[in-house]
């Protein structure tokens, strides 16, 4: 018993661990929907997301948000470490200091990568106007806003999910 509370204990771990980097995944490729993003199809890193800013605030932000590398390597460290724990949870006897290891290794990699991406946005945000940087604000509102009554209506539709009593206990 106190093993298989273990065991779900660490997979709750892996899980949460997941989060932060699943969340910071871009959107799937070939996929004329997310392409599209915003109306009038320029997509999210076209007009569409800074449609509020100056030509050169839009420029500017774009650079920034390229300017935190390539993440492609970083997500693959990340995937490379979650086979790890996948492959770590499933033995029969669960080394729990490689288990640990996998964990730092896929922490170690989202972080750089997010490091990365905040230091070219903070370098981006520091050239814009103020008039830019309001404007940037008012379009990252307005996109959470669409993004959170979308999410409401695909909860709407898989018929009140969120809302159904847990499982029983075994």
């Amino acid at each position: 018993m106190k093993n298989l509370a273990r065991s779900g204990a660490m997979f709750a771990l892996l899980l949460a661990a997941a989060a932060p980097v699943a969340a910071q995944m871009p959107p799937p490729q070939g996929n004329p929907a997310m392409a599209a993003g915003h109306p009038g199809g320029r997509g999210m890193h076209g007009r569409g997301m800074f449609a509020s800013m100056s030509e050169a605030g839009r420029k500017t932000m774009m650079e920034a948000m390229r300017g935190g590398g390539d993440r492609r390597a970083e997500r693959e460290q990340v995937k490379a470490a979650r086979d790890r724990m996948l492959t770590l949870v499933e033995a029969e006897r669960l080394d729990t200091g490689a288990l640990k290891r996998a964990l730092d290794d896929e922490r170690n990699a989202a972080n750089a990568s997010r490091e990365r991406h905040q230091t070219a946005m903070l370098a981006g945000f520091g050239k814009l106007s103020v008039a830019d940087r309001k404007a940037f604000v008012a379009d990252a509102r307005a996109m959470k806003d669409r993004m959170e009554a979308r999410m409401k209506d695909r909860r709407g539709k898989r018929g009140g999910m969120d809302d159904m009593p847990p499982p029983p206990m075994m």
